[in-house]
């Protein structure tokens, strides 16, 4: 009879791994720890332990299968660090245009979710609202997806997300939704706010309804028609610059 082999274990959320999440980690002084494949000859990752050391931070070279098992099989490039408890940021009070929110409901995968994350950091958004509940958590996937920009990105954390989204109303911001159909504007040619608050939905569903109700406008990108839809971190990155068009930083 076969043996099946066996699941690796899920992945701690204290971790990032890869040489560019780790690297940013070790920037950003979040990471608490560092452990490295014994024998390696990757000088990136090497110069990763020479840094940590300096920081006077525990560094230890273990078997690549410890490393293996700690990240559930992921490509770990032969490092990862243990963290800090990451910062989180809130809900703005009150909106200094121009100002861009970026509020994810229901993204699952760490890919968007990274991508989301690095566009929000390259595009200067004031925070990125990313509810546990409704959606995946700052996990390793997203560390390294992201390419260890999640760790310089304002990530707000709320438990309601309507509620969330009623605050940045209140602070001044106009909610848009990322939500095709016969209402939707033309992103192109949609005359952003200068607070805007972008709603991205989710992979399978969508943005909810409650959310799509609780919109002051909808948009979509204009497509072929042999195109049904983008993936959330393409669209994140279109409509985001779409928005910094309107209004350039400085």
């Amino acid at each position: 009879m076969a043996r099946l082999r066996p699941k690796p274990k899920s992945t701690p959320d204290d971790l990032a791994f890869g040489v560019h999440a780790c690297e940013q980690a070790l920037r950003q002084g979040v990471a608490k720890r560092l452990l490295h494949a014994e024998g390696g000859s990757n000088r990136r990752v090497a110069s990763l332990v020479e840094e940590a050391a300096t920081q006077g931070l525990p560094v230890e070279a273990v078997d690549p299968e410890r490393l293996d098992e700690l990240t559930g099989r992921g490509v770990h490039q032969g490092v990862l660090v243990r963290l800090r408890r990451l910062p989180a940021a809130s809900i703005p009070r009150k909106a200094t245009g121009p100002s861009l929110a970026l509020v994810l409901d229901g993204v699952t995968d760490p890919q968007n979710t990274g991508a989301v994350l690095r566009v929000a950091v390259a595009t200067g958004a004031e925070v990125v609202v990313l509810p546990p509940r409704r959606g995946v958590a700052l996990t390793p996937g997203v560390h390294r997806a992201s390419a260890g920009l999640s760790f310089l990105a304002p990530v707000a954390a709320p438990q309601n997300l309507a509620r969330a989204l009623a605050q940045l109303k209140e602070a001044g911001y106009w909610v848009v939704a990322a939500s095709p159909g016969e209402r939707a504007e033309d992103a192109t040619t949609f005359d952003w706010p200068d607070c805007t608050a972008l709603v991205l939905g989710g992979e399978e569903r969508g943005i909810s309804r409650l959310l799509n109700e609780a919109s002051d406008f909808r948009v979509q990108l204009p497509m072929d028609d042999r195109v049904e839809s983008l993936n959330v971190g393409v669209a994140c990155g279109a409509l985001a610059y779409l928005w910094r068009a309107r209004w350039p930083a400085g």
